[in-house]
């Protein structure tokens, strides 16, 4: 039985949660229907064993080279020729359902590329991060679906943009080379991102993002238009009861650039990986 898609898992440290993704992916899933590649980077865990013991039936891949990047690169060599490429976050949570709801526009040729609903789980998180994602929510870019984290390519569109370079936002320099009428936004694909805790770990991601977001415009990929702050601040008006929330949103955006300045203008970025290391909590038991 050929696969009808591959599924790459680039993992840098992530132990503590790959076990209960794969778990979550695995549920339903007929043996033999995805490839799944799992690629430790550089890890300094038991990323590698933890996924082995998981999903026995996935390939794992350990590399000493370090990048999301150069994860997806060589996990892509391994690819079932010509079917979709899914890419996935280590800690996300998905089920195979979604997945294969996902790329059943590339299966009949309809679209490009793929992308799913995000709902967000702040469940654990501070009063502040719960106002900010609210605020985040109202973005009209989330209306066609969140490209990041979770989504899928065809064959010709993996051809497109693969081999990736090396930069910190591949999701975002995936997504624009693609127009948006070749990505198909798909309702029934839903996967759960858990917010940053605290305050503190939701501004160094937001950094993190905002930077990777201007390298890809520097290397000349415009944002969509539709999308930005000025959209965002656009449909708050029209909605007072989030108006606080956005409120919350700027002021944490204006300190997030407020640092960035400071680190251009003193040309010393920051050296260590933004990560949010708050929701890399192990769990045992996960129902969707």
């Amino acid at each position: 039985m050929t696969a009808l898609a591959t599924l790459l898992i680039p993992a840098w440290n992530e132990a503590s949660v790959i076990g209960r993704t794969l778990t979550c992916l695995q549920t339903g899933l007929a043996r033999g229907q995805l490839k799944i590649v799992v690629i430790a980077n550089a890890c300094q865990d038991q990323t590698a064993a933890v996924a082995r013991r998981a999903a026995p039936d996935a390939l794992v891949l350990e590399t000493l080279v370090p990048g999301k990047c150069h994860a997806l690169n060589l996990g892509l060599a391994h690819a079932v020729p010509g079917q979709p490429v899914i890419c996935l976050d280590a800690d996300l949570d998905v089920t195979a359902a979604d997945l294969l709801a996902l790329i059943a526009p590339l299966l009949n040729g309809s679209a490009m590329a793929a992308c799913g609903q995000m709902d967000i789980d702040a469940s654990a998180a501070s009063a502040v991060v719960r106002a900010w994602m609210r605020a985040w929510k109202l973005n009209p870019y989330f209306a066609r679906g969140k490209f990041g984290g979770l989504f899928a390519l065809s064959g010709a569109a993996v051809d497109r943009v693969f081999p990736l370079p090396v930069l910190t936002a591949d999701d975002e320099w995936i997504r624009r080379a693609f127009a948006p009428e070749e990505v198909a936004f798909v309702p029934a694909c839903r996967f759960v991102a858990r917010a940053p805790r605290t305050l503190n770990a939701l501004v160094q991601t937001r950094r993190r993002s905002l930077r990777g977001a201007r390298a890809v415009s520097a290397l000349g990929r415009a944002t969509p238009n539709g999308e930005g702050a000025r959209r965002m601040l656009g449909s708050a008006v029209l909605q007072p009861a989030r108006w606080i929330d956005l409120s919350v949103f700027l002021v944490v955006m204006a300190w997030v650039r407020l640092l960035l300045a400071i680190e251009r203008k003193t040309k010393r970025p920051t050296l260590r990986w933004e990560r949010d290391q708050t929701t890399r909590i192990a769990v045992k038991d996960h129902v969707k």
